[in-house]
């Protein structure tokens, strides 16, 4: 699971790095907008699948798992931003393969749940592939609640975040070594440990309700 330079091409290394952070950073902008339109609770409920109500607007009137969409391709860039050819044939298929089952699992429950309502939802909105067309009027009314979005997502995204800051330390000592890590290292390495710093606090505001996570809900 080392990172190669693809076909021992640079350009196609550089290109691929830039197309994964930019569909990684999509991946995070998909969860933050489904999560700012829409109030969900998410995880279910004791260790079952939950729900008590449909929802269906915002990100879920274009696609009926935008939160799934969102997870897809934050896992795409970053196997592309990593550069490691072996994880296209295992990590992607394995997480594709684990999330459509849970996706089906889902399905039944909300069919069961909501059964003619889902129906007529299945037959207007797809399961994975999102349609532009109804982004105007799925979020037509809606207003964005950036404290709740934040609030529930802000792990995701730091996550991400240290993820795009790390990641070059980790490729250049296995493609160039320890002495050309070291040039870059030692300040990526730095913005990571402020940056952690600056999620621990927020983290302890979150925990105790203070600031803007008072009213996030």
């Amino acid at each position: 699971m080392r990172p190669k330079i693809v076909f021992g091409s640079i350009l196609l290394d550089r290109f691929l790095l830039v197309c994964g952070a930019a569909v990684a950073i999509t991946g995070e902008i998909v969860r933050l907008t489904t999560i700012g339109y829409e109030k969900i609770r998410r995880g279910g409920k004791e260790r079952q699948v939950f729900a008590n109500r449909l929802a269906s607007g915002g990100m879920y009137g274009v696609v009926r798992n935008p939160l799934y969409l969102g997870n897809a391709l934050i896992v795409v860039g970053m196997t592309m931003y990593m550069g490691v050819p072996l994880a296209y044939f295992v990590v992607i298929p394995f997480f594709l393969f684990v999330y459509q089952a849970i996706v089906f699992a889902e399905e039944e429950y909300l069919r069961n749940r909501f059964k003619s309502e889902y129906d007529q939802y299945c037959a207007q909105v797809n399961r994975f592939i999102p349609s532009l067309r109804a982004v105007g009027r799925s979020f037509s009314g809606l207003r964005f609640d950036w404290k709740r979005s934040f609030a529930r997502d802000m792990g995701t995204a730091v996550g991400l975040i240290m993820g795009l800051i790390l990641v070059p330390i980790w490729r250049t000592y296995f493609l160039e070594g320890w002495a050309a890590t070291k040039v870059i290292g030692v300040k990526l390495f730095a913005v990571a440990c402020v940056g952690g710093l600056l999620y621990a606090f927020l983290l302890y505001l979150k925990r105790r309700k203070l600031f803007i996570f008072r009213s996030a809900t």
